[in-house]
This record gives structure tokens, C-alpha cells and sequence, in this order.
């Protein structure tokens, strides 16, 4: 019998459940301590790809800013006079209680534009957001506009050897993710938005995160095998494993 061209490949279909809906309503309390352990690990990735250029910025806003955990603690750890953070649901109605106490101002935005100038804040950022936006090459380009100076971006890297339909169903279902990166597709469509990569780098999760839905034995396990691969062998570790992938950009040049 002859070799077609092409054979059928059968996939399940995947359900979309409505955009966004993860972030709609209260957050339990769970939640927001996930959130805060998870801002932790955030926090030192952003200051990790500033480096010394840290000392150039003088205002901070973070688009897509949740309960306001990450723009809070990063207000403790970045000299800067001004921090704010936007989202698309108005942050103020469950922000966390590290918001008040850092004095970080949270504005809600309409999800498309960003309520401020053009080039009016030192440093744009957006952790954890790109993997939820419809039109993400204009999302970045949104981001580019208000920076002066860097936009930093991070995301999961959830496309591995092991990426099955159901992992694609339940980042979908549960985490509302309806993009998915590797380090090579996260660089391409930072490339094709106009932004100037400056650095990019691959994280794995503290211990403290990889212990927080297990157990301090298993959240030590895991650390020791992960960040032990990606040391060893980094373009085989993100073939097996899920990372978060952070990129720095320059956007003077625009």
C-alpha cells in the first residue's frame, strides 16, 4: 500500500471555557497566599534580569497586576519612587494586604490600553499575563508604548516532549492559559512584536512553590531534579519540564 501524503491525526477537541473566567469573583484565601509565595519567585527573577540597571528606574508599572502581590513586593526590593499596577478586574476589591501596607496604587485598565502616556514609566512589566491575552503581539506593543526605558516579560513554558491534551485542558479549565511557549516561540513572538531582547532567561520554581501543593520532602525532590537538569543541560530540561521564562527588552530604540 502506498504512503499518503498525509494521514488523520486524531486529537479530543479542547473546551474553552469563556475568557478569563479564572479571575472572576473573590479569591480564596489559598489563593492569595499562592499568589504571594508565587510573587517571591517572581520578584527576584524581574531584579535578577535588571541587574544593575535597576538603578535607572524610577517608576514601575506591572499590567495585568492580580491581587497586587508582585508590585508589592517587588516595591521592597526596587529603589524606585512610584509603583502601580493595572488590571482588567478592579484590583482594589481583592487586593492583598501587602498592598496597603507598601502604599502601591492600583488602577483598573480596559484590558486594551494602558491609562497612561506614551513612554511615561521607566519600567513595564507583565508576569504571568501574555499566556492569557487574544492578541498578544499587540498586548507587548501596548506594553512598549508607555515604557521609557525596559519592558520585562515572563511566562510559563508549558510545551514540553510530555504535552499531552489533557495538560493543554487543564492549563485551559483551571488557569485560563489559552497560549503556550516554549523558549524558542516565547523569543519568536517577542522578535515579531518590535521588542529588543536584551536578555532572556529560563527559572525554575523556588522550593517553597514546588512544595506548596505537595510537601517540603517532595518540594526539595523536585527542586534538586529540576534546577539540577536545567544546570546540566538546559535544551533538554525544557523539553521535559515546565519553566518560567523571563525576557528583558529595550525599548529606546523604538
Amino acid at each position: 500500500m502506498p504512503l499518503g501524503r498525509s494521514e488523520r491525526f486524531s486529537i479530543p477537541r479542547l473546551q474553552p471555557p469563556p475568557l478569563n473566567a479564572h479571575y472572576e469573583g473573590e479569591y480564596a484565601d489559598r489563593e492569595i497566599r499562592w499568589r504571594r509565595l508565587g510573587a517571591v519567585d517572581k520578584v527576584e527573577n524581574i531584579v535578577s534580569l535588571l541587574g544593575p540597571r535597576a538603578a535607572e528606574v524610577r517608576s514601575v508599572l506591572e499590567a495585568g497586576c492580580g491581587t497586587g502581590a508582585v508590585i508589592a513586593t517587588l516595591s521592597r526590593h526596587l529603589d524606585a519612587d512610584e509603583f502601580t499596577g493595572v488590571d482588567m478586574a478592579d484590583p482594589n476589591l481583592h487586593a492583598d494586604p501587602l498592598v496597603a501596607e507598601t502604599g502601591v496604587r492600583l488602577l483598573r485598565s480596559d484590558g486594551e490600553r494602558l491609562p497612561f502616556e506614551d513612554g511615561s514609566v521607566d519600567l513595564v512589566y507583565a508576569s504571568h499575563v501574555l499566556e492569557h491575552v487574544e492578541d498578544e503581539r499587540g498586548f507587548l506593543r501596548e506594553l512598549a508604548r508607555v515604557a521609557s526605558k525596559y519592558v520585562i516579560v515572563e511566562v510559563p513554558c508549558e510545551l514540553t516532549l510530555l504535552t499531552s491534551t489533557g495538560k493543554l485542558q487543564h492549563t485551559l479549565t483551571t488557569l485560563g492559559h489559552i497560549n503556550s511557549f516554549t523558549p524558542h516561540s516565547f523569543a519568536l513572538t517577542l522578535a515579531t512584536s518590535g521588542l529588543e531582547v536584551l536578555d532572556l532567561r529560563v527559572f525554575d520554581h523556588s522550593e517553597a512553590v514546588q512544595a506548596f501543593y505537595s510537601s517540603p520532602l517532595k518540594g526539595k525532590l523536585k527542586r534538586a531534579i529540576r534546577s539540577g537538569l536545567l544546570n546540566l543541560h538546559p535544551g533538554l530540561a525544557v523539553k521535559l519540564f515546565s519553566y518560567h521564562c523571563g525576557a528583558l527588552c529595550d525599548v529606546r530604540a523604538k
